[in-house]
């Protein structure tokens, strides 16, 4: 399940603990490698969102790795901003790019 953020932050809020719980069990029970991709809204300098993507990135894998998933199964991306999952110009759309996605990797 994606994890969404705050603008503007990289932190895992409270409310994104059962995403992150069904990710450890599907993370755990998986045989390949896991793909954390780090995404953006499109504000921001492409070197900015770049950055935030991979710290986000980086939160989820720290946090999986607290819940006993062997770091060397994840890999990190940064996508930045352009891989949005919308494009409309409302928050609720910007809300949605703000994530990050984990994919399983053959």
């Amino acid at each position: 399940k994606s994890v969404y953020f705050k603008f503007d932050d990289y932190e895992i809020n409270a409310d994104m603990q059962e995403n992150m719980n069904t990710n450890v069990s599907v993370v755990m029970s998986a045989a390949s490698k896991v793909k954390i991709e780090g995404n953006c809204d499109e504000f921001g300098t492409d070197e900015y969102n770049y950055a935030l993507g991979l710290k986000r990135a980086k939160a989820v894998k720290d946090s999986l790795s607290a819940q006993g998933v062997d770091s060397s199964k994840m890999v990190l991306v940064s996508l930045g901003e352009s891989s949005p999952v919308c494009g409309d110009p409302s928050e609720s759309c910007y809300e949605r790019n703000r994530r990050v996605d984990i994919r399983l990797v053959k």
